[in-house]
């Protein structure tokens, strides 16, 4: 009995990240961060994702793009908003955001806000409950 609850556990937590996959907009080169804002949602398939926004003027000319992207990557990225993350004339702004369907803003913030996925919620009560069923 224990070896078929750890089983049906198991099987369950395979399909808990598909049910709370994070959604990213998808927009590339946009004018505003409205229109990329109005674009529509679409599931993150890659491990750890979060929504990657990318800020950039070049020339005077200003655009707005959002993906999934992992959430290490998107990390790098930022580190380097201290050097190119600045008014002028070419600057480009990275930031990470986790909720659905966001965009980053303008100018990242210092703090970045932290989010308990479903996931990982849904993932620590399975593991209590398989513990508690087989007896550990």
């Amino acid at each position: 009995m224990k070896g078929f609850v750890f089983v049906i556990g198991f099987a369950l937590a395979c399909c808990v990240p598909a049910c709370g996959a994070l959604e990213c907009r998808t927009c590339a080169a946009l004018g505003t961060r409205q229109d990329c804002l109005n674009r529509p949602e679409s599931n993150c398939t890659i491990p750890d994702p979060v929504c990657m926004t990318t800020y950039k003027s070049v020339a005077g000319v200003k655009g707005w793009s959002n993906n999934c992207s992992p959430r290490a990557g998107c990390e790098a990225a930022k580190l380097s908003n201290h050097l190119l993350c600045k008014k002028r004339e070419v600057f480009t702004c990275v930031t990470c955001c986790t909720t659905d369907g966001c965009v980053g803003d303008l100018m990242p913030s210092a703090a970045s806000a932290a989010r308990i996925s479903i996931v990982t919620m849904a993932t620590a009560a399975l593991a209590v409950l398989l513990k508690n069923a087989a007896g550990f």
